[in-house]
C-alpha cells in the first residue's frame, strides 16, 4: 500500500496540458487511468486535496466563485496577484501565438491587392471570434488610412520611426477619447507652437544656468539649405550641454571676419 502511493506521489500531468502554469503550485497524486482532465491533487499551500480538472486548480488558486471548488484561504492577496499575473502572462502569449498562426493562414494564399475581409467574403465565410477580439478588420482600415496620409502628404517613411508619431498614436489607441479630433492647422502654428516654445525653453533653462557658473563657448558651422542658401548655425557648447541657438541666411554677404564676428556679437547680446 505504501509503495503503492510513493508511486502516485508528486505525478505531474500528461502531454498536453504542462503548457498550464497553474500546475505548478499542487501536487498531483494521481493521473486517472485512460486519461482524461480529472486527476487528484493537493494544494501546495493551504494542502486542501481535490479530485478535478485544471480549471478546479484555477479555481481554488485565483479564487473563482461557482466553479465546485473552495477558494485557497492561504493564498495572500500579493501571492493572489502574482499567480494571476503568471496566469495571464502564459494565456497573453497562446492567444498571441494562436492570432499569429491564423493570420499566416489567411495571408500566405491572399492574391496581391486582397485583404482579409474580401478574401472571407469571396469563399463566403464568416468573421470569426478571433478576428473580433483582435479586430483585424478595422486595424487594416487604420493601417490603410495611415499609409494613404503618408502616400498623399509626401511624408518621408522615416517619420514612421519617430518616438512622438509612435507615443501620438499609442496615446489615442489606449484613450478613452471619445470623439477627439486632431488639432487644427492653426491651433498647430499658433497656440501649439507656442506652448512646445516654452517645453523647450524651461527644459533648457539647466543649460544656461551653467554658463554663468563654469562658463561657455560660442561655436558656428556653415552650410547651404535645399534653396541653396548659405547659412550660419550659432550653437553654445558649455559643461552643462549643448545648445543651439539661432541659424543666420547670409544670401547675398560676405562672409569675411569683421561679418562673423558681427554675427557672434549679436548671438551674445540676444542670449547674456
Amino acid at each position: 500500500m505504501a509503495a503503492e502511493e510513493n508511486r502516485n506521489a508528486a505525478v505531474r500531468p500528461t502531454s498536453g496540458v504542462d503548457d498550464k502554469p497553474l500546475w505548478s503550485h499542487v501536487t498531483v497524486l494521481s493521473v486517472a487511468a485512460g486519461g482524461g482532465g480529472n486527476r487528484t491533487w493537493t494544494c501546495n499551500y493551504c494542502s486542501k486535496k481535490v479530485v478535478g480538472s485544471y480549471s478546479k486548480v484555477k479555481a481554488h488558486l485565483l479564487k473563482l466563485p461557482n466553479h465546485g471548488v473552495a477558494p485557497c484561504k492561504s493564498v495572500s492577496r500579493d501571492m493572489l496577484q502574482q499567480i494571476k499575473e503568471e496566469h495571464d502572462e502564459v494565456e497573453r502569449k497562446k492567444s498571441q501565438e494562436a492570432y499569429q498562426d491564423k493570420q499566416k493562414a489567411d495571408y500566405l494564399s491572399l492574391p496581391d491587392g486582397s485583404d482579409l475581409q474580401q478574401h472571407k467574403k469571396r469563399k463566403g465565410k464568416e468573421v470569426g471570434p478571433l478576428e473580433k477580439s483582435f479586430n483585424i478588420s478595422q486595424r487594416e482600415k487604420t493601417d490603410k488610412q495611415c499609409a494613404r496620409m503618408f502616400f498623399a502628404s509626401g511624408l518621408p517613411f522615416n517619420f514612421a520611426k519617430s518616438p512622438f508619431f509612435i507615443d501620438y498614436s499609442r496615446t489615442l489607441a489606449n484613450s478613452s477619447l471619445s470623439g477627439y479630433t486632431p488639432p487644427t492647422y492653426n491651433r498647430i502654428r499658433t497656440t501649439l507652437l507656442g506652448q512646445e516654445k516654452e517645453h523647450v525653453y524651461r527644459k533648457l533653462h539647466p543649460i544656461r544656468d551653467s554658463w554663468m557658473k563654469k562658463g561657455v563657448s560660442i561655436v558656428s558651422d556653415g552650410w547651404s539649405d535645399r534653396q541653396r542658401r548659405p547659412l550660419i548655425n550659432l550653437m553654445a557648447a558649455s559643461a552643462g550641454g549643448a545648445m543651439f541657438l539661432k541659424s543666420v541666411d547670409a544670401s547675398g554677404i560676405i562672409k569675411d571676419g569683421e561679418y562673423v564676428s558681427n554675427v557672434f556679437e549679436e548671438a551674445l547680446h540676444g542670449f547674456f
